[in-house]
């Protein structure tokens, strides 16, 4: 409880019944302690002057002083009646003072918040004690101040002689304490003003978006921070709620703000966007100057073929008049199949893990399998690569597991049909980049085609052996299973072969190739019959070539062969029987050999010459040479080598704009070869 005490001494002249001056001093004492109806605490103090001895043979001029206070319990006086050098027997015994040991202290804490009074003869009363001896009056005899009576504390009242108790303490010492009103704690502010932005907490700079600028309110942010503000809070300052407009803000130049000085960052940012403009344009002119040269090219290329034409009428025209010149025409003709061959153009990196490559003629793109780049949605998928400028356009996410086999419907749908060991065969549009249709299986699907006569049917050949044919009509199951004849094996390759009438095989059907050798299935009006074929090995790679009804089969080196053989066949059928049905068979035209280990399952290619649409290339990988191998098919003659820094996984001819280029698959590699 807050204690306060407000005194106001008065002095009173009084005639003593002997006649002498007597002062009296009244002290009017008022404690917080006291109720408002209780009646204040008076001290008086009185002050005799003696002219002539008194009774008891007192010294002249001595002094009595008499404090008492009116109360009800406590009574408090001042007798100076004995002559100096006497004491009351009282005095020599031990002053006897009661008090707390931590008033000292608590008196002490708040020695800041009251003072004493000045007058030390009220601190002397309220002690309750009485006083006593030459000491009290000596000190007593310049009135009003009482000197002596200061010693009388309350830390301290033994030191002082003649003092006795009389009465218990009631009231402590600071109800006679002066109360003087609290003063409050100075606010602490930083000297520093924020150097920040209170919307973004990022520093305020001199220039830029994120100027220094204020509200009509006067409050501080970034010029960017507080246009954005308004525009979406309703039109209210961030700091004190108070209405503002875009229109309220100011622009602050001010030195004693530290703002960041980014005149040399915006400077740097307004060259970098400069020089990226130049550079967009200096692209441009190259692709343009590219393009010019392709065309360019082209002419000179078109020029060297007519060129080569007339040479070979005037061969023809020397020969028919009688001169030989049939040497020289070969030697000229050898000089420009050595001149026409694949030249690096360029190479594309990929993450790893890829196997397939396919081409979308339709769409003049580019397909490459491997795993999803995403670490958060897992799984495997397509690579889409643009032909024209062999830019990489977008991954597509098709499968959980890895894809064993891609063909496409030829159509201008950009429908991509994908074999996966998931169990799944899945069409997936590449206008859409989506998935849209799936089909189960019971087994892994290794290989897959299309029906190239009816596009509402599709092909998976699984890991079992077996062939289920799906109708794209019917989304529920296959309608159709296709039993092998031999083995069980997996199916590691298929084409579809359509109806030829005047070619060697008149009848159309699946062709496979499995880990055991390949296999016919004609498809009749009614059903699918099996023609086994005359091949022996473990197939990996099975081709068909459209113009010539040719097959390319390709096979690992076994036990009978010490190298990787291609074996380039003819397919034929002919009528057996009284109900006129048809044997499908097959005879090697030639055979290329190769390396003399395969592990991976490699794909080749059976495609015309670019240079001569009437000649077959043949190309596959060779992983004993790490490189992939170009060969004539009319002559069995190895044309190109072209290494690579790995095995060749892939090989997909393709033709865009009338240039023709070849695409060599690696296991994080594509490279691209045009025909020059």
């Amino acid at each position: 409880m807050a204690e306060g005490v407000e005194d106001a001494p008065m002095d009173v002249d009084e005639q003593s019944p002997q006649g002498h001056s007597r002062r009296r001093t009244v002290i009017q004492s008022t404690s917080s302690q006291q109720s408002a109806l209780e009646p204040p605490d008076v001290i008086s103090v009185e002050e005799t002057d003696d002219d002539e001895d008194d009774e008891d043979g007192g010294s002249a001029g001595e002094r009595s002083i008499e404090l008492v206070r009116d109360s009800d319990s406590d009574v408090i006086e001042l007798d100076g009646g004995e002559e100096e050098g006497e004491h009351d027997e009282d005095d020599e015994d031990e002053t006897d003072v009661e008090e707390d040991t931590d008033a000292e202290s608590d008196a002490g804490a708040r020695e800041g918040d009251t003072q004493q009074l000045d007058n030390p003869a009220t601190a002397g009363a309220a002690t309750g004690v009485q006083v006593t001896g030459r000491q009290a009056t000596t000190s007593a005899a310049v009135p009003g101040t009482m000197p002596g009576a200061a010693t009388a504390t309350p830390s301290t009242p033994a030191a002082v002689p003649g003092v006795r108790v009389i009465s218990p303490v009631r009231n402590s010492p600071a109800e006679f304490k002066t109360k003087s009103p609290r003063r409050p704690d100075a606010k602490v502010e930083s000297d520093e003003d924020s150097d920040c932005c209170s919307i973004c907490f990022e520093s305020w700079t001199n220039s830029g978006n994120h100027r220094l600028a204020s509200l009509k309110c006067g409050h501080l942010f970034g010029q960017s921070c507080i246009e954005k503000w308004l525009k979406g809070q309703g039109g209210k300052c961030p700091q004190c709620n108070a209405k503002a407009k875009k229109g309220d803000i100011r622009v602050i130049y001010a030195k004693t703000v530290k703002m960041v000085d980014t005149t040399e960052r915006d400077r740097a940012v307004r060259e970098l966007e400069r020089e990226k403009q130049l550079r967009r344009k200096v692209e441009l002119e190259a692709a343009q100057t590219r393009l010019q040269y392709e065309l360019a090219l082209q002419e000179c290329n078109k020029i060297r073929a007519q060129l080569d034409r007339e040479r070979q009428r005037n061969t023809q025209a020397s020969s028919a008049s009688g001169t030989n010149l049939s040497q020289p025409s070969c030697s000229q003709a050898s000089s420009s199949q050595q001149r026409s061959l694949y030249k690096f153009d360029s190479s594309i990196p990929l993450k790893g893990e890829s196997r397939l490559l396919g081409y979308d003629a339709q769409h003049g793109t580019l397909v490459v399998s491997q795993p999803s780049p995403n670490q958060l949605f897992p799984g495997f998928g397509v690579k889409k690569i643009s032909a024209m400028d062999l830019r990489s356009v977008q991954y597509v996410s098709v499968h959980s597991k890895a894809i064993r086999d891609i063909c496409f419907s030829g159509r201008v749908d950009g429908l991509m049909l994908t074999a996966s060991v998931d169990k799944t065969l899945k069409i997936t549009s590449l206008m859409s980049n989506t998935v849209v249709q799936t089909y189960q299986t019971p087994f892994p699907v290794w290989a897959c085609c299309w029906n190239q006569e009816d596009n509402n049917y599709v092909y998976a050949g699984l890991q079992n052996g077996s062939v289920l044919v799906f109708d794209q009509r019917d989304t529920t199951k296959h309608v159709e299973e296709l039993a092998p004849p031999r083995a069980r094996c997996p199916i590691v390759a298929m084409s579809y072969v359509p109806r030829d009438p005047e070619s060697s095989l008149r009848c159309g059907g699946l062709l496979l190739g499995t880990l055991q050798g390949g296999c016919f299935w004609e498809k009749t009006s009614t059903d699918y019959k099996p023609h086994p074929l005359p091949m022996e090995g473990s197939c990996t790679s099975l081709k068909f070539e459209h113009t010539t009804r040719h097959c390319l089969a390709s096979f690992r080196p076994d036990k009978n062969h010490n190298s990787t053989r291609h074996l380039l066949c003819e397919l034929e059928s002919r009528l057996v029987g009284e109900d006129g049905r048809n044997q499908c068979s097959c005879h090697v035209v030639q055979t290329f050999y190769g390396g003399s280990t395969q592990k991976l399952l490699t794909r080749s290619a059976l495609f015309p010459s670019p240079g001569d649409p009437g000649q077959i290339l043949v190309c596959a990988g060779d992983e004993a040479t790490t490189s992939a191998q170009l060969w004539s098919a009319s002559t069995a003659a190895l044309l190109q080598r072209i290494p690579t820094d790995s095995p060749v996984l892939d090989v997909c001819p393709f033709s865009i704009n009338n240039k023709h280029q070849l695409g060599v698959l690696t296991d994080k590699l594509l490279r691209i070869y045009s025909w020059t």
